[in-house]
């Protein structure tokens, strides 16, 4: 009896060392518990989906569940749900008052402000859609991304107006009316009198052109009733609501589309991995325009009912006293801002959840910080969880620009789940194909493959650990922005003194390198920064120090 326990015991033990040594070396026991916030995510996400919920749906339900909730807070001032559903309300009557129809596109260039979410939402209620624009582009790259979206109209902040006017006799055809969200009296534009360079006849600029109506005051003459829910009938989920500009490995900023599934998917893993409530409150100093704050912060909110503290721009002097004053229980950040931030005395009420995604992408990787070595890294990825994500790291060649085994993070892409679709660029089925790469490592004979190409440099430790390393191509990453070198270098080139100017393929792309006979921009690293700071070598005639650094600060975000 004695020794048959013992056996017993012993054989227990056993297995429970073997349980355990495959686990460590599989990491499943990880796994299991990081995807049990995944699956959840990917049920609701698929109900959501199959009901055909899009943004505007959730938000109406959210207020009317939560109509007193403050959900937006902002230097001081708190907004409630019924709040925003007015000014959102409004918006849309005026969408459809201008001649706005489902499938519209209107620009929003503004800074970090409740308007900026009360007027996106407002038009998705109608079904248009709002193209996100960088707040920190101008002449050149804010005209391309005008064109590339093919917006009729343009709603900009105030503090915009500059940037509006430089490009006001240039704009595209197709845009017929500006709105800005300024107090008071219309935005008078000085070159009032400019010819308009489309207008095929040659007159002055056409009226509603000569200067932006003040939409605080246009949208008070219209209902603040929700509109019928027969406005958005045709819409789909599967429909674009946004489009979102990035800058790719080469060239000028790409328009991607944001669906509403993908808003919801994206944001629904974040809900449930950092199990966030409605009793959270969610600190965003990020701006609106990118997809961290524009879909992620804000589709949180949408989930989850949380409240949002809303930053105008990232201050590292008002960081802490903000997350304080608000009382936020989750902050949001990218790479560099950490940086800054690290000055500040720890606390043990401190909680960390890092995550790594492109707007375009088609998954991401979500570090839920629960110990020491947690820390500083993009995930832990054991078998199971590398398996169902569908992430790979194929070594990427910099002189061939081409792929072999280990190096460029590949995602494989999967057409029936919303987290693994990918949505393409707006109007750039050549871009949208270069992103992808078929039959890696199934042929096609039996059935092939497609992954998503991240365009990032990642590596893996032994324990499964993820790391980002640097971009792939002619760009540079510099606080928290990828920047294209070919922009830098097509801006420059038109500063005066610069002569026999003939571009050239590059011959290296290490630290993203683009050769030219006169300029050559590349990214340095520095001292204690992240990413890499941009640099010019520049060959000149004669060099006016003082006129080259306005016409960089003219031309240059």
């Amino acid at each position: 009896m004695a020794t048959d326990l013992l056996t017993k015991a012993a054989a227990i033990a056993v297995g429970a060392a073997t349980a355990a040594y495959v686990d460590k070396k599989l990491y499943l026991s990880h796994d299991l518990m990081k995807y049990w916030g995944h699956s959840l995510a990917l049920v609701q996400t698929r109900y959501l989906i199959a009901r055909n919920t899009r943004v505007a749906d959730l938000w109406e339900e959210l207020v009317d569940a939560m109509p007193s909730k403050v959900l937006v807070m902002f230097e001081g001032k708190k907004y409630t749900a019924v709040q925003l559903e007015i000014q959102a309300n409004r918006v849309a009557h005026w969408a459809m008052s201008v001649g706005l129809t489902p499938g519209s596109i209107v620009a929003l260039l503004m800074e970090n402000r409740p308007e900026f979410l009360a007027t996106w939402i407002g038009l998705s209620k109608v079904g248009v859609v709002a193209a996100l624009i960088n707040t920190h582009v101008a002449e050149e790259g804010l005209l391309h991304c005008l064109r590339v979206s093919d917006a009729s109209v343009i709603i900009f902040g105030a503090e915009c107006t500059a940037q509006v006017e430089h490009v006001l006799d240039r704009l595209p055809p197709r845009i017929t009316r500006l709105a800005v969200y300024h107090e008071g009296t219309p935005v008078h534009f000085n070159r009032l009198y400019t010819t308009c360079l489309h207008a095929s006849d040659g007159t002055q600029v056409p009226p509603p052109l000569a200067f932006a109506r003040s939409l605080n005051e246009d949208v008070k003459q219209v209902s603040s009733h929700r509109p019928l829910l027969s406005q958005r009938k045709s819409i789909l989920c599967t429909d674009m609501m946004l489009l979102i500009f990035t800058s790719g490995t080469t060239g000028l900023p790409k328009a991607a589309r944001i669906e509403h599934q993908s808003l919801i998917s994206r944001s629904m893993v974040f809900v449930r991995c950092a199990q966030i409530t409605r009793f959270d409150r969610f600190y965003c100093s990020l701006p609106l325009y990118h997809t961290a704050g524009g879909v992620v912060a804000v589709g949180i909110m949408l989930l989850s009912g949380c409240s949002i503290s809303l930053a105008r721009k990232f201050s590292t002097t008002h960081f802490w006293s903000d997350v304080r004053a608000t009382e936020a229980t989750i902050v949001q950040y990218i790479g560099e801002m950490c940086r800054y931030l690290l000055h500040a005395p720890p606390s043990d009420l401190d909680r960390a959840n890092v995550f790594y995604g492109a707007t375009e992408g088609v998954g991401g990787m979500l570090n839920v910080c629960r110990e020491r070595k947690d820390r500083g890294h993009l995930g832990q990825y054991g078998y199971l969880a590398t398996a169902i994500s569908g992430m790979t790291i194929v070594e990427y060649d910099v002189d061939a620009d081409e792929l072999l085994r280990v190096g460029e993070l590949l995602i494989k892409v999967g057409a029936s789940s919303p987290l693994h679709k990918f949505q393409g660029y707006f109007k750039d089925d050549a871009a949208s194909a270069k992103k992808l790469l078929a039959n890696a490592f199934t042929k096609a004979s039996n059935g092939g493959d497609l992954y998503f190409r991240t365009g990032d440099l990642f590596r893996m430790d032994t324990d499964r650990s993820f790391y980002f390393m640097d971009r792939i191509g002619d760009t540079f990453r510099w606080n928290g922005e990828n920047v294209a070198t070919s922009e830098v270098a097509e801006a420059l080139s038109a500063f005066p003194g610069i002569s026999g100017l003939r571009f050239s393929q590059p011959v290296r792309r290490l630290t993203a390198l683009v050769l030219v006979v006169d300029i050559c921009v590349y990214g340095v690293a520095l001292p204690g920064r992240d990413g890499r700071a941009g640099m010019a070598a520049m060959v000149f005639k004669d060099l006016d120090m003082e006129a080259f650094a306005k016409f960089c600060t003219s031309k240059l975000p």
